[in-house]
């Protein structure tokens, strides 16, 4: 996965992550963080979105477990 920008909680546990994809360009992963600061992450369910927005809708879902703390954050990638 080669990563282009990533996005990270207040927590520093959940967020998104965006990729180069061929078909659009760009995807968007909701992601459950491991180890942030190395940027480690897991896709949360295989999910993938076309948009920052599709994927941020995730977690404002009222059936979603996962819930993000405070406002989403850019991160350094690499």
């Amino acid at each position: 996965m080669n990563v282009k920008t990533m996005w990270v909680d207040e927590n520093k546990a959940l967020g998104i992550v965006e990729v180069e994809d061929r078909a659009f360009g760009s995807a968007f992963h909701p992601v459950k963080y491991v180890a942030p600061h190395e940027g480690e992450f897991l896709v949360i369910n295989r999910l993938w979105y076309t948009t920052y927005n599709g994927a941020r809708e995730f977690f404002r879902a009222k059936t979603n477990a996962h819930i993000i703390s405070g406002r989403l954050k850019k991160m350094k990638v690499g």
